[in-house]
Protein backbone atom coordinates (compact mmCIF):
# COMPACT_ATOMS: atom_id res chain seq x y z
CA UNK A 1 0.00 0.00 0.00
CA UNK A 2 1.51 3.29 -1.17
CA UNK A 3 1.80 6.02 1.47
CA UNK A 4 2.30 9.79 1.23
CA UNK A 5 2.45 12.54 3.85
CA UNK A 6 0.75 15.94 3.44
CA UNK A 7 -0.25 18.83 5.64
CA UNK A 8 -3.82 18.54 4.38
CA UNK A 9 -5.85 16.12 2.27
CA UNK A 10 -8.85 17.48 0.36
CA UNK A 11 -11.44 15.03 -0.92
CA UNK A 12 -13.12 16.35 -4.09
CA UNK A 13 -12.03 18.98 -6.61
CA UNK A 14 -15.26 20.84 -7.30
CA UNK A 15 -16.46 24.20 -6.01
CA UNK A 16 -15.48 23.58 -2.39
CA UNK A 17 -12.50 21.30 -3.02
CA UNK A 18 -10.98 23.82 -5.40
CA UNK A 19 -11.24 26.61 -2.87
CA UNK A 20 -9.91 24.41 -0.08
CA UNK A 21 -6.85 23.62 -2.21
CA UNK A 22 -6.36 27.30 -3.11
CA UNK A 23 -6.73 28.67 0.41
CA UNK A 24 -4.53 26.07 2.08
CA UNK A 25 -1.69 26.05 -0.46
CA UNK A 26 -1.59 29.85 -0.59
CA UNK A 27 -1.09 29.78 3.18
CA UNK A 28 1.90 27.47 2.83
CA UNK A 29 0.42 24.01 3.44
CA UNK A 30 1.21 21.02 1.23
CA UNK A 31 -2.10 19.70 -0.07
CA UNK A 32 -3.23 16.49 -1.74
CA UNK A 33 -6.51 16.71 -3.67
CA UNK A 34 -8.16 13.38 -4.45
CA UNK A 35 -10.77 13.35 -7.21
CA UNK A 36 -12.93 10.34 -8.09
CA UNK A 37 -13.14 11.23 -11.81
CA UNK A 38 -10.78 12.31 -14.55
CA UNK A 39 -10.25 15.50 -16.56
CA UNK A 40 -12.77 16.51 -19.25
CA UNK A 41 -11.53 17.65 -22.69
CA UNK A 42 -12.60 21.06 -23.95
CA UNK A 43 -13.79 19.49 -27.20
CA UNK A 44 -16.73 17.91 -25.39
CA UNK A 45 -17.87 21.29 -24.09
CA UNK A 46 -17.67 22.75 -27.58
CA UNK A 47 -19.90 19.95 -28.84
CA UNK A 48 -22.35 20.56 -25.99
CA UNK A 49 -22.99 24.07 -27.30
CA UNK A 50 -24.82 22.46 -30.20
CA UNK A 51 -27.55 21.14 -27.89
CA UNK A 52 -31.07 22.24 -28.83
CA UNK A 53 -32.65 24.04 -25.86
CA UNK A 54 -36.19 23.64 -27.18
CA UNK A 55 -36.04 19.89 -27.71
CA UNK A 56 -37.59 17.46 -25.21
CA UNK A 57 -35.44 14.72 -26.74
CA UNK A 58 -37.47 11.74 -25.50
CA UNK A 59 -35.81 9.22 -27.79
CA UNK A 60 -32.34 10.50 -26.90
CA UNK A 61 -33.16 10.03 -23.22
CA UNK A 62 -34.33 6.46 -23.86
CA UNK A 63 -31.07 5.67 -25.66
CA UNK A 64 -29.12 7.18 -22.77
CA UNK A 65 -31.04 4.96 -20.36
CA UNK A 66 -30.17 1.88 -22.36
CA UNK A 67 -26.50 2.91 -22.17
CA UNK A 68 -26.62 3.19 -18.38
CA UNK A 69 -27.74 6.76 -17.68
CA UNK A 70 -31.36 5.89 -16.91
CA UNK A 71 -31.49 8.27 -13.95
CA UNK A 72 -29.16 11.01 -15.17
CA UNK A 73 -31.14 11.35 -18.42
CA UNK A 74 -34.20 12.43 -16.42
CA UNK A 75 -32.80 15.90 -15.71
CA UNK A 76 -34.42 18.72 -17.67
CA UNK A 77 -31.20 19.89 -19.35
CA UNK A 78 -29.93 16.46 -20.43
CA UNK A 79 -28.94 16.09 -24.09
CA UNK A 80 -26.68 13.56 -25.84
CA UNK A 81 -24.09 16.32 -26.22
CA UNK A 82 -24.07 16.90 -22.44
CA UNK A 83 -24.16 13.26 -21.35
CA UNK A 84 -20.42 13.34 -20.55
CA UNK A 85 -21.18 15.62 -17.60
CA UNK A 86 -23.18 12.87 -15.87
CA UNK A 87 -22.18 9.56 -14.32
CA UNK A 88 -23.17 6.15 -15.60
CA UNK A 89 -25.83 4.92 -13.18
CA UNK A 90 -24.80 1.28 -13.57
CA UNK A 91 -21.23 2.09 -12.53
CA UNK A 92 -22.26 4.48 -9.75
CA UNK A 93 -25.44 3.05 -8.19
CA UNK A 94 -27.39 4.23 -5.20
CA UNK A 95 -30.67 3.12 -3.74
CA UNK A 96 -33.76 5.02 -2.69
CA UNK A 97 -36.86 3.42 -1.13
CA UNK A 98 -39.78 3.63 -3.56
CA UNK A 99 -37.31 5.18 -6.04
CA UNK A 100 -38.36 8.62 -4.80
CA UNK A 101 -35.01 10.43 -4.93
CA UNK A 102 -33.21 11.55 -8.08
CA UNK A 103 -29.46 11.92 -7.54
CA UNK A 104 -27.91 13.84 -10.44
CA UNK A 105 -24.13 14.12 -10.51
CA UNK A 106 -20.88 13.97 -12.40
CA UNK A 107 -17.39 12.82 -11.46
CA UNK A 108 -14.56 14.84 -13.01
CA UNK A 109 -11.70 17.16 -12.19
CA UNK A 110 -13.50 20.38 -11.34
CA UNK A 111 -16.58 18.51 -10.12
CA UNK A 112 -20.01 19.98 -10.72
CA UNK A 113 -18.40 23.41 -10.86
CA UNK A 114 -18.03 22.60 -14.57
CA UNK A 115 -21.74 21.90 -14.96
CA UNK A 116 -23.76 24.06 -12.53
CA UNK A 117 -25.88 27.00 -13.63
CA UNK A 118 -23.30 29.45 -12.16
CA UNK A 119 -26.02 31.36 -10.27
CA UNK A 120 -24.19 32.71 -7.20
CA UNK A 121 -26.51 34.12 -4.55
CA UNK A 122 -25.89 34.96 -0.92
CA UNK A 123 -28.14 33.57 1.80
CA UNK A 124 -29.45 35.95 4.46
CA UNK A 125 -30.33 35.61 8.12
CA UNK A 126 -33.81 34.50 7.02
CA UNK A 127 -31.95 31.25 6.31
CA UNK A 128 -29.17 31.30 8.90
CA UNK A 129 -31.68 32.21 11.65
CA UNK A 130 -34.60 30.24 10.24
CA UNK A 131 -36.18 29.21 13.53
CA UNK A 132 -35.93 32.73 14.96
CA UNK A 133 -37.78 34.01 11.91
CA UNK A 134 -40.23 31.19 11.19
CA UNK A 135 -40.84 29.73 14.64
CA UNK A 136 -39.97 26.22 13.49
CA UNK A 137 -36.93 24.33 12.24
CA UNK A 138 -33.48 25.33 13.47
CA UNK A 139 -31.03 28.23 13.60
CA UNK A 140 -27.49 27.86 12.27
CA UNK A 141 -24.62 28.46 14.73
CA UNK A 142 -23.45 31.33 12.50
CA UNK A 143 -25.09 34.48 11.19
CA UNK A 144 -24.87 36.38 7.92
CA UNK A 145 -22.31 38.74 9.50
CA UNK A 146 -19.99 35.79 10.16
CA UNK A 147 -19.89 34.70 6.53
CA UNK A 148 -20.32 37.99 4.65
CA UNK A 149 -16.57 38.74 4.35
CA UNK A 150 -16.00 35.30 2.86
CA UNK A 151 -18.82 35.71 0.37
CA UNK A 152 -17.01 38.81 -0.86
CA UNK A 153 -13.67 37.05 -1.17
CA UNK A 154 -15.19 34.29 -3.29
CA UNK A 155 -17.11 36.74 -5.47
CA UNK A 156 -14.04 38.88 -6.10
CA UNK A 157 -11.87 35.91 -6.99
CA UNK A 158 -14.32 34.21 -9.35
CA UNK A 159 -15.71 37.39 -10.88
CA UNK A 160 -19.47 37.56 -10.35
CA UNK A 161 -21.74 39.52 -12.69
CA UNK A 162 -24.71 41.16 -10.95
CA UNK A 163 -26.41 44.23 -9.55
CA UNK A 164 -27.13 45.72 -6.15
CA UNK A 165 -30.90 45.22 -6.15
CA UNK A 166 -31.56 46.43 -2.61
CA UNK A 167 -33.45 43.28 -1.54
CA UNK A 168 -32.97 42.37 2.14
CA UNK A 169 -33.79 38.69 1.66
CA UNK A 170 -31.21 38.44 -1.13
CA UNK A 171 -28.14 40.45 0.01
CA UNK A 172 -26.03 42.06 -2.68
CA UNK A 173 -22.35 41.32 -3.13
CA UNK A 174 -19.23 42.39 -4.99
CA UNK A 175 -19.69 42.37 -8.78
CA UNK A 176 -17.29 42.86 -11.68
CA UNK A 177 -19.93 44.30 -13.99
CA UNK A 178 -23.71 44.76 -14.15
CA UNK A 179 -26.05 42.00 -15.31
CA UNK A 180 -28.70 42.78 -17.90
CA UNK A 181 -32.18 41.65 -18.83
CA UNK A 182 -33.51 40.83 -22.29
CA UNK A 183 -36.24 43.00 -23.75
CA UNK A 184 -38.78 40.29 -22.99
CA UNK A 185 -37.47 39.97 -19.42
CA UNK A 186 -37.77 43.73 -18.92
CA UNK A 187 -41.41 43.54 -20.03
CA UNK A 188 -41.99 40.65 -17.62
CA UNK A 189 -40.42 42.63 -14.76
CA UNK A 190 -42.57 45.69 -15.43
CA UNK A 191 -45.85 43.75 -15.53
CA UNK A 192 -45.15 41.53 -12.53
CA UNK A 193 -43.88 44.27 -10.22
CA UNK A 194 -46.80 46.52 -11.14
CA UNK A 195 -49.21 43.75 -10.06
CA UNK A 196 -47.25 42.54 -7.01
CA UNK A 197 -44.96 45.28 -5.56
CA UNK A 198 -43.32 42.87 -3.09
CA UNK A 199 -42.31 40.56 -5.93
CA UNK A 200 -38.93 41.77 -7.19
CA UNK A 201 -37.65 40.59 -10.55
CA UNK A 202 -33.87 40.93 -10.75
CA UNK A 203 -31.12 39.77 -13.07
CA UNK A 204 -29.12 36.68 -12.22
CA UNK A 205 -25.96 37.07 -10.21
CA UNK A 206 -23.68 34.60 -11.87
CA UNK A 207 -20.05 33.52 -12.12
CA UNK A 208 -18.20 34.47 -15.31
CA UNK A 209 -17.29 31.64 -17.67
CA UNK A 210 -13.61 32.61 -17.20
CA UNK A 211 -13.79 30.78 -13.84
CA UNK A 212 -13.63 27.48 -15.77
CA UNK A 213 -10.64 27.98 -18.11
CA UNK A 214 -8.77 25.46 -20.26
CA UNK A 215 -5.44 24.08 -19.02
CA UNK A 216 -2.30 23.30 -21.00
CA UNK A 217 -3.73 19.93 -22.06
CA UNK A 218 -6.96 21.54 -23.35
CA UNK A 219 -8.94 20.12 -20.46
CA UNK A 220 -11.44 22.17 -18.49
CA UNK A 221 -10.35 23.15 -15.01
CA UNK A 222 -11.20 25.87 -12.48
CA UNK A 223 -9.43 29.04 -11.42
CA UNK A 224 -9.20 27.90 -7.75
CA UNK A 225 -7.40 24.72 -8.85
CA UNK A 226 -5.12 26.77 -11.10
CA UNK A 227 -4.30 29.12 -8.22
CA UNK A 228 -3.47 26.17 -5.98
CA UNK A 229 -1.25 24.59 -8.65
CA UNK A 230 0.62 27.88 -9.09
CA UNK A 231 1.90 27.67 -5.50
CA UNK A 232 3.82 24.46 -6.21
CA UNK A 233 2.30 22.91 -3.08
CA UNK A 234 -0.60 21.05 -4.74
CA UNK A 235 -0.70 17.39 -5.66
CA UNK A 236 -3.85 16.47 -7.63
CA UNK A 237 -4.69 12.82 -8.18
CA UNK A 238 -7.64 12.11 -10.45
CA UNK A 239 -9.51 8.81 -10.86
CA UNK A 240 -8.86 8.24 -7.14
CA UNK A 241 -12.12 7.80 -5.19
CA UNK A 242 -11.70 7.85 -1.42
CA UNK A 243 -12.97 4.82 0.48
CA UNK A 244 -12.58 5.95 4.07
CA UNK A 245 -11.01 8.41 6.49
CA UNK A 246 -8.50 6.59 8.69
CA UNK A 247 -8.32 7.39 12.38
CA UNK A 248 -5.98 6.74 15.27
CA UNK A 249 -7.41 3.99 17.52
CA UNK A 250 -6.40 5.84 20.69
CA UNK A 251 -7.15 9.50 19.99
CA UNK A 252 -9.85 9.03 17.38
CA UNK A 253 -8.28 11.77 15.26
CA UNK A 254 -7.86 11.40 11.52
CA UNK A 255 -4.50 10.17 10.27
CA UNK A 256 -5.30 10.30 6.55
CA UNK A 257 -7.43 8.49 4.00
CA UNK A 258 -7.57 5.31 1.97
CA UNK A 259 -8.23 5.87 -1.72
CA UNK A 260 -8.62 3.52 -4.66
CA UNK A 261 -7.08 3.49 -8.12
CA UNK A 262 -10.24 3.61 -10.23
CA UNK A 263 -8.79 1.42 -12.97
CA UNK A 264 -6.85 -1.25 -11.06
CA UNK A 265 -8.83 -1.29 -7.82
CA UNK A 266 -5.59 -0.99 -5.80
CA UNK A 267 -5.91 0.65 -2.37
CA UNK A 268 -3.48 3.39 -1.33
CA UNK A 269 -3.08 5.26 1.93
CA UNK A 270 -2.29 8.95 2.16
CA UNK A 271 -1.27 10.52 5.47
CA UNK A 272 -2.41 14.00 6.42
CA UNK A 273 -2.54 16.22 9.47
CA UNK A 274 -5.90 17.60 8.35
CA UNK A 275 -8.66 16.10 6.19
CA UNK A 276 -11.18 18.37 4.42
CA UNK A 277 -14.23 16.67 2.92
CA UNK A 278 -15.59 18.41 -0.16
CA UNK A 279 -16.90 15.35 -2.00
CA UNK A 280 -20.52 16.66 -2.32
CA UNK A 281 -23.30 16.10 0.17
CA UNK A 282 -24.19 12.45 -0.30
CA UNK A 283 -20.64 11.32 -1.08
CA UNK A 284 -19.26 13.01 2.05
CA UNK A 285 -21.96 11.39 4.18
CA UNK A 286 -21.22 8.03 2.57
CA UNK A 287 -17.53 8.48 3.33
CA UNK A 288 -18.09 9.43 6.97
CA UNK A 289 -20.50 6.54 7.52
CA UNK A 290 -18.03 4.14 5.91
CA UNK A 291 -15.22 5.35 8.20
CA UNK A 292 -16.36 3.41 11.26
CA UNK A 293 -13.49 2.51 13.60
CA UNK A 294 -12.77 1.62 17.20
CA UNK A 295 -13.38 5.17 18.45
CA UNK A 296 -16.18 5.73 15.91
CA UNK A 297 -18.23 2.50 15.82
CA UNK A 298 -21.23 4.04 14.01
CA UNK A 299 -19.29 6.13 11.54
CA UNK A 300 -16.87 9.01 11.85
CA UNK A 301 -18.55 11.98 13.54
CA UNK A 302 -21.65 10.04 14.58
CA UNK A 303 -21.49 10.10 18.38
CA UNK A 304 -24.72 12.14 18.37
CA UNK A 305 -26.45 9.58 16.14
CA UNK A 306 -27.31 12.38 13.72
CA UNK A 307 -24.86 11.64 10.90
CA UNK A 308 -26.92 11.27 7.73
CA UNK A 309 -30.07 12.71 9.34
CA UNK A 310 -31.83 15.99 8.46
CA UNK A 311 -30.99 15.48 4.80
CA UNK A 312 -32.83 17.96 2.53
CA UNK A 313 -33.30 19.07 -1.04
CA UNK A 314 -35.49 21.64 -2.73
CA UNK A 315 -38.78 21.00 -4.54
CA UNK A 316 -38.66 21.69 -8.25
CA UNK A 317 -41.33 23.16 -10.49
CA UNK A 318 -40.58 23.46 -14.19
CA UNK A 319 -42.44 25.26 -16.96
CA UNK A 320 -41.63 25.79 -20.61
CA UNK A 321 -43.43 28.07 -23.02
CA UNK A 322 -43.11 31.10 -25.26
CA UNK A 323 -43.45 34.87 -25.21
CA UNK A 324 -46.03 36.09 -27.77
CA UNK A 325 -44.97 39.42 -29.23
CA UNK A 326 -41.27 38.59 -29.02
CA UNK A 327 -39.42 36.74 -31.77
CA UNK A 328 -36.15 34.80 -31.92
CA UNK A 329 -33.39 35.06 -29.34
CA UNK A 330 -31.45 37.97 -27.89
CA UNK A 331 -27.86 38.33 -26.73
CA UNK A 332 -27.79 40.22 -23.44
CA UNK A 333 -24.57 40.07 -21.41
CA UNK A 334 -22.57 37.94 -23.84
CA UNK A 335 -21.15 38.62 -27.29
CA UNK A 336 -21.99 35.22 -28.77
CA UNK A 337 -24.53 32.42 -28.20
CA UNK A 338 -21.75 30.51 -26.44
CA UNK A 339 -21.75 33.13 -23.68
CA UNK A 340 -25.37 34.23 -23.51
CA UNK A 341 -25.64 33.61 -19.79
CA UNK A 342 -28.02 35.16 -17.29
CA UNK A 343 -31.74 35.44 -16.79
CA UNK A 344 -34.38 36.55 -14.28
CA UNK A 345 -34.44 35.69 -10.60
CA UNK A 346 -37.32 36.29 -8.18
CA UNK A 347 -36.25 35.89 -4.54
CA UNK A 348 -38.67 34.59 -1.96
CA UNK A 349 -41.36 37.17 -1.21
CA UNK A 350 -44.18 35.18 0.45
CA UNK A 351 -44.45 34.91 4.24
CA UNK A 352 -41.55 37.28 4.87
CA UNK A 353 -43.47 40.00 6.69
CA UNK A 354 -45.86 37.56 8.36
CA UNK A 355 -44.18 34.13 8.60
CA UNK A 356 -46.65 31.28 8.27
CA UNK A 357 -49.41 33.48 6.87
CA UNK A 358 -49.74 31.20 3.86
CA UNK A 359 -50.27 28.16 6.05
CA UNK A 360 -46.70 26.89 5.72
CA UNK A 361 -43.18 27.75 6.86
CA UNK A 362 -40.40 28.67 4.47
CA UNK A 363 -40.65 29.83 0.89
CA UNK A 364 -39.42 29.48 -2.67
CA UNK A 365 -37.70 31.31 -5.49
CA UNK A 366 -38.45 31.48 -9.20
CA UNK A 367 -35.80 31.81 -11.88
CA UNK A 368 -35.50 31.38 -15.61
CA UNK A 369 -34.92 32.91 -19.00
CA UNK A 370 -37.20 34.77 -21.39
CA UNK A 371 -36.18 35.49 -24.96
CA UNK A 372 -32.51 34.47 -24.66
CA UNK A 373 -32.27 31.08 -26.46
CA UNK A 374 -31.20 31.68 -30.07
CA UNK A 375 -34.17 30.21 -31.94
CA UNK A 376 -35.03 31.29 -35.53
CA UNK A 377 -36.28 34.85 -35.83
CA UNK A 378 -39.70 33.75 -37.12
CA UNK A 379 -40.39 31.76 -33.91
CA UNK A 380 -41.87 33.14 -30.72
CA UNK A 381 -39.17 33.65 -28.09
CA UNK A 382 -38.70 30.82 -25.60
CA UNK A 383 -39.57 30.97 -21.91
CA UNK A 384 -38.19 28.61 -19.28
CA UNK A 385 -39.11 29.15 -15.63
CA UNK A 386 -38.29 27.00 -12.61
CA UNK A 387 -39.13 27.20 -8.93
CA UNK A 388 -37.14 25.92 -5.95
CA UNK A 389 -39.12 25.30 -2.78
CA UNK A 390 -37.70 25.00 0.71
CA UNK A 391 -37.87 21.68 2.58
CA UNK A 392 -37.96 21.70 6.36
CA UNK A 393 -35.27 19.64 8.14
CA UNK A 394 -36.67 16.33 9.40
CA UNK A 395 -34.71 13.68 11.31
CA UNK A 396 -36.23 10.80 9.33
CA UNK A 397 -35.00 12.19 6.00
CA UNK A 398 -31.61 10.56 5.95
CA UNK A 399 -28.72 8.98 4.10
CA UNK A 400 -27.49 5.56 5.23
CA UNK A 401 -25.27 2.83 3.82
CA UNK A 402 -26.87 0.01 1.88
CA UNK A 403 -25.70 -3.60 2.01
CA UNK A 404 -24.98 -3.50 -1.71
CA UNK A 405 -21.50 -2.45 -2.80
CA UNK A 406 -20.26 -0.76 -5.96
CA UNK A 407 -17.78 -2.31 -8.38
CA UNK A 408 -14.87 -1.12 -6.19
CA UNK A 409 -16.31 -2.82 -3.12
CA UNK A 410 -17.53 0.30 -1.31
CA UNK A 411 -21.07 0.34 0.20
CA UNK A 412 -23.45 2.44 -1.86
CA UNK A 413 -25.59 5.17 -0.28
CA UNK A 414 -29.28 4.74 0.43
CA UNK A 415 -31.32 7.94 0.36
CA UNK A 416 -34.60 7.97 2.27
CA UNK A 417 -36.52 11.23 1.93
CA UNK A 418 -40.12 12.28 1.52
CA UNK A 419 -42.20 15.43 1.43
CA UNK A 420 -44.50 16.18 4.33
CA UNK A 421 -47.53 18.38 4.87
CA UNK A 422 -45.57 21.65 4.99
CA UNK A 423 -43.81 20.81 1.71
CA UNK A 424 -47.04 19.96 -0.11
CA UNK A 425 -48.70 23.22 1.01
CA UNK A 426 -45.65 25.25 0.00
CA UNK A 427 -45.45 23.46 -3.35
CA UNK A 428 -49.09 24.22 -4.18
CA UNK A 429 -48.44 27.91 -3.51
CA UNK A 430 -45.27 27.71 -5.59
CA UNK A 431 -47.15 26.29 -8.60
CA UNK A 432 -50.01 28.78 -8.27
CA UNK A 433 -47.59 31.70 -8.04
CA UNK A 434 -45.56 30.53 -11.03
CA UNK A 435 -48.75 30.27 -13.10
CA UNK A 436 -50.05 33.64 -11.94
CA UNK A 437 -46.83 35.48 -12.82
CA UNK A 438 -46.64 33.95 -16.29
CA UNK A 439 -50.30 34.70 -16.92
CA UNK A 440 -49.95 38.33 -15.76
CA UNK A 441 -46.99 38.81 -18.10
CA UNK A 442 -48.89 37.38 -21.07
CA UNK A 443 -46.61 34.37 -21.48
CA UNK A 444 -47.84 31.11 -23.00
CA UNK A 445 -47.22 27.96 -20.96
CA UNK A 446 -46.76 24.73 -22.92
CA UNK A 447 -46.46 22.72 -19.72
CA UNK A 448 -45.86 23.19 -16.01
CA UNK A 449 -44.79 20.13 -14.04
CA UNK A 450 -44.05 19.44 -10.39
CA UNK A 451 -44.43 16.59 -7.89
CA UNK A 452 -48.12 17.61 -7.87
CA UNK A 453 -48.44 16.52 -11.49
CA UNK A 454 -48.91 18.16 -14.88
CA UNK A 455 -50.78 21.42 -14.49
CA UNK A 456 -54.16 21.00 -16.22
CA UNK A 457 -54.43 24.64 -17.28
CA UNK A 458 -51.66 24.42 -19.92
CA UNK A 459 -52.19 23.05 -23.46
CA UNK A 460 -49.48 20.44 -22.78
CA UNK A 461 -46.82 20.46 -25.47
CA UNK A 462 -49.02 21.50 -28.43
CA UNK A 463 -46.08 21.58 -30.86
CA UNK A 464 -44.72 18.12 -30.04
CA UNK A 465 -45.53 14.79 -31.65
CA UNK A 466 -47.94 12.40 -29.93
CA UNK A 467 -45.26 9.88 -29.00
CA UNK A 468 -43.15 12.61 -27.36
CA UNK A 469 -46.15 13.70 -25.32
CA UNK A 470 -46.79 10.09 -24.28
CA UNK A 471 -43.19 9.44 -23.28
CA UNK A 472 -43.12 12.73 -21.38
CA UNK A 473 -46.23 11.77 -19.40
CA UNK A 474 -44.67 8.44 -18.48
CA UNK A 475 -41.39 9.90 -17.22
CA UNK A 476 -42.05 13.42 -15.94
CA UNK A 477 -42.74 12.49 -12.29
CA UNK A 478 -39.23 11.14 -11.90
CA UNK A 479 -37.85 14.26 -13.64
CA UNK A 480 -39.26 16.51 -10.90
CA UNK A 481 -38.81 14.12 -7.97
CA UNK A 482 -36.99 15.35 -4.88
CA UNK A 483 -33.37 15.70 -5.99
CA UNK A 484 -34.14 17.15 -9.40
CA UNK A 485 -33.23 20.63 -8.13
CA UNK A 486 -29.65 19.33 -7.55
CA UNK A 487 -29.50 21.34 -4.31
CA UNK A 488 -29.08 18.46 -1.87
CA UNK A 489 -27.81 19.43 1.56
CA UNK A 490 -27.71 18.47 5.24
CA UNK A 491 -26.82 15.23 6.97
CA UNK A 492 -23.72 16.55 8.78
CA UNK A 493 -25.28 19.63 10.27
CA UNK A 494 -23.41 22.42 12.05
CA UNK A 495 -24.35 23.39 15.59
CA UNK A 496 -23.34 24.67 19.03
CA UNK A 497 -23.83 21.38 20.85
CA UNK A 498 -22.13 18.04 20.01
CA UNK A 499 -25.27 16.24 21.19
CA UNK A 500 -27.45 17.87 18.52
CA UNK A 501 -25.03 18.36 15.62
CA UNK A 502 -22.17 16.72 13.73
CA UNK A 503 -19.97 19.78 13.13
CA UNK A 504 -19.15 22.88 15.14
CA UNK A 505 -19.45 26.44 13.85
CA UNK A 506 -16.08 26.15 12.05
CA UNK A 507 -17.13 23.02 10.13
CA UNK A 508 -15.03 20.72 12.33
CA UNK A 509 -16.22 17.29 13.39
CA UNK A 510 -16.90 17.36 17.12
CA UNK A 511 -15.55 13.80 17.31
CA UNK A 512 -12.36 14.39 15.28
CA UNK A 513 -11.36 18.08 15.21
CA UNK A 514 -8.79 17.64 12.42
CA UNK A 515 -11.59 16.66 10.01
CA UNK A 516 -13.52 19.47 8.34
CA UNK A 517 -16.66 19.12 6.18
CA UNK A 518 -17.43 22.17 4.06
CA UNK A 519 -19.76 21.02 1.28
CA UNK A 520 -23.55 21.31 1.54
CA UNK A 521 -23.81 18.39 3.95
CA UNK A 522 -23.02 20.92 6.72
CA UNK A 523 -26.26 22.87 6.12
CA UNK A 524 -28.81 23.22 8.93
CA UNK A 525 -31.63 24.47 6.69
CA UNK A 526 -31.64 24.63 2.91
CA UNK A 527 -32.98 28.09 2.11
CA UNK A 528 -34.46 28.93 -1.27
CA UNK A 529 -31.41 29.79 -3.37
CA UNK A 530 -28.67 27.48 -4.62
CA UNK A 531 -26.07 26.39 -2.03
CA UNK A 532 -22.86 26.72 -4.05
CA UNK A 533 -21.75 30.26 -3.19
CA UNK A 534 -22.41 29.58 0.49
CA UNK A 535 -20.39 26.35 0.48
CA UNK A 536 -17.43 28.12 -1.16
CA UNK A 537 -17.57 30.92 1.42
CA UNK A 538 -17.78 28.42 4.29
CA UNK A 539 -14.78 26.59 2.83
CA UNK A 540 -12.66 29.75 2.70
CA UNK A 541 -13.65 30.52 6.29
CA UNK A 542 -12.81 27.01 7.51
CA UNK A 543 -9.47 26.94 5.69
CA UNK A 544 -8.49 30.28 7.17
CA UNK A 545 -9.11 28.68 10.57
CA UNK A 546 -7.12 25.56 9.63
CA UNK A 547 -4.11 27.59 8.51
CA UNK A 548 -4.25 29.80 11.59
CA UNK A 549 -4.36 26.85 13.96
CA UNK A 550 -1.80 24.87 11.98
CA UNK A 551 0.70 27.71 12.23
CA UNK A 552 0.57 27.61 16.02
CA UNK A 553 0.23 23.95 16.84
CA UNK A 554 0.36 20.50 15.36
CA UNK A 555 -2.85 19.81 17.23
CA UNK A 556 -5.83 21.55 15.70
CA UNK A 557 -8.01 23.14 18.34
CA UNK A 558 -11.72 23.74 18.08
Amino acid sequence: MKQDQFDAIVVGSGATGGFAAKELTERGLTVLVLEAGGPLPEQKFEEALKANFASIGSMARIKAGINGQHKQALTSFFTPEKSFLFVNDREHPYQSPQDNYLWLRGKQVGGRFLAWGRVALRMSDHTFKFKSHEGTGFDWPISYADIAPYYERVERFLGVVGNDDGIAYCPSGSYVRPAGLSTAEQAFKAKVEARWPDCKVMAWRYVRKEATPVDDQRNRTTTPLQAAAATGKLTLRSNSPVERVNTDPRSGRATGVTYIDKFSGTRHEAKGNVVVLCASTIESLRLLLNSAAEQHPNGLGNSSGLLGRYFMDQMLTLSLGSAPGFKGGQLVDGTSPADNHGGIYIPRFQNLKRPGAGGFAGGFNLQGIIGRPMVPQHMDSIVGLTGHGEMLPHADNRVTLARRRDRLGVPIPSVGIRMRDNEWKLLRNQVDTQKALMREAGLRTDFLISPLGIDPDSPFMPNNKWHERLLFRLAYKRSVAVGAAIHECGGARMGDDPKTSVLNAMNQLWDAPNVFVTDSSCFVTNGTCGPTLTTMALTVRACEHIASEYAHSEELRA
